[in-house]
């Protein structure tokens, strides 16, 4: 059975010598600049590793962006002990912390069963409809993080308007709404609905602005969804 890099060196001396006889050699030189550096090392730090002539060394490690020699970040500080000469001011304004008044707005909107069960019941067609496009198999169960970004996913894939799909303009109630792309600036309203869990308002006003929307809604069977948000988008 072949090894991998790693076992193999555990394996063989040979291998060892081979994989990491360079890291070896490098440490070695680190630790010959480092003693030579200690003798005029500066009181409050460590300055990077130079050879000789004073130019600076550095060695690459296994991990990329991480040099061998990195421990010379690491600051020296001196230890001194400072001591409060002052007076303390003992009368206090207050023994609490004042609280202060919350002018926080309640929020009394009310949603009724009605508007749950409505959400409840597009989501399950958008988890449909997700399946459908990306040949998934998701679930009801799948998390609103995983559905969000798959729905964003079609969005960005589908900006370009084009014509609308074959039986369209018979199927649409809402006689302005056709292929017209997606914008950028419609492509924030699509986070938002999102976000908000504006579900009707995302797939009337921005699924069917795409043709492929279009396509897979009828092809799924699904009834035409209107938006029910008073100002609700033309």
């Amino acid at each position: 059975m072949p090894y991998l890099p790693s076992d193999a060196a555990k394996k063989s001396q040979l291998y060892n010598n081979i994989i990491n006889g360079d890291t070896r050699e490098y440490q070695e030189e680190i630790n010959d600049l480092k003693n030579k550096q200690q003798v005029s090392a500066s009181m409050d730090a460590n300055t990077p590793l130079r050879d000789e002539d004073g130019i600076l060394v550095s060695f690459e490690s296994e991990t990329p962006g991480i040099s061998l020699e990195e421990d010379y970040e690491e600051v020296r500080l001196e230890n001194k002990q400072f001591f409060f000469t002052g007076q303390i001011d003992n009368q206090f304004t207050y023994y609490f912390q004042p609280i202060a008044e919350d002018t926080t707005e309640e929020d009394t909107t009310e949603v009724t069963t009605e508007e749950i069960e409505f959400t409840l019941e597009l989501r399950d067609l958008l988890i449909q409809f997700v399946n459908e496009y990306f040949a998934e198999e998701l679930t009801p169960e799948v998390s609103t993080d995983l559905l969000n970004n798959k729905l964003l996913q079609f969005f960005d894939e589908n900006r370009k308007k084009g014509n609308n799909a074959q039986g369209w303009e018979e199927f649409r109630i809402n006689k302005k709404r056709k292929a017209a792309g997606i914008s950028g600036k419609r492509y924030g309203k699509v986070k938002k609905d999102l976000r908000d869990f504006q579900y009707d308002e995302l797939i009337e006003n921005h699924l069917y602005r795409t043709p492929e929307g279009q396509r897979i809604w009828l092809k799924l069977g699904f009834p035409y969804i209107e938006d029910q948000s008073p100002g609700k988008d033309s």
